[in-house]
């Protein structure tokens, strides 16, 4: 059986490294082939991606691939629809209108990475900064954010 893991929040943090923590869905996991409907929907939605790896999971199926250079993630039910696409990337990758919010209210932290989850009804971006004192996660939706998890570095 293999793990899909989706990386969301800090482990272990110190001065010179940071651990992501594993969230690990749990479930028979198989390399798939996948039906039509969910690949014209696949398709439709992300015409220019590359590297395509598809999995079926508890009766939905699960693709990693490659958009614009960064690292995706997306799961779609038997009949083709999105349930959720996540997006890996860096400060570089993340919407303007969410850069400025997170820099207005946490001026002295840099943003490290980000996670961007994009469902039918929100997009929420969990983002991990950090200053010279501390790293945050946070969630950011639209002007709302909030710290999910603190971690102080070790001086």
């Amino acid at each position: 059986m293999k793990k899909l893991i989706i990386f969301i929040g800090l482990k272990n943090a110190s001065a010179q490294t940071t651990t992501l923590e594993a969230v690990t869905i749990k479930g028979n996991t198989r390399k798939s082939v996948v039906s039509e409907r969910v690949s014209n929907s696949f398709s439709e939605l992300f015409k220019e991606a590359t590297a395509l790896q598809w999995f079926e999971v508890n009766k939905r199926f699960v693709v990693n691939f490659i958009l614009n250079d960064q690292k995706n993630k997306a799961v779609f039910t038997k009949t083709g629809e999105l349930v959720y696409h996540l997006s890996y990337g860096t400060e570089k990758d993340i919407s303007d209108e969410i850069r400025k919010h997170v820099h207005n209210q946490y001026e002295d932290y840099n943003i490290t990475s980000g996670i961007k989850v994009r469902t039918a009804d929100v997009i929420v971006w969990l983002l991990n900064i950090e200053n010279s004192k501390q790293i945050l996660v946070i969630r950011a939706i639209d002007d709302d954010i909030s710290v999910i998890d603190k971690v102080k570095k070790v001086s």
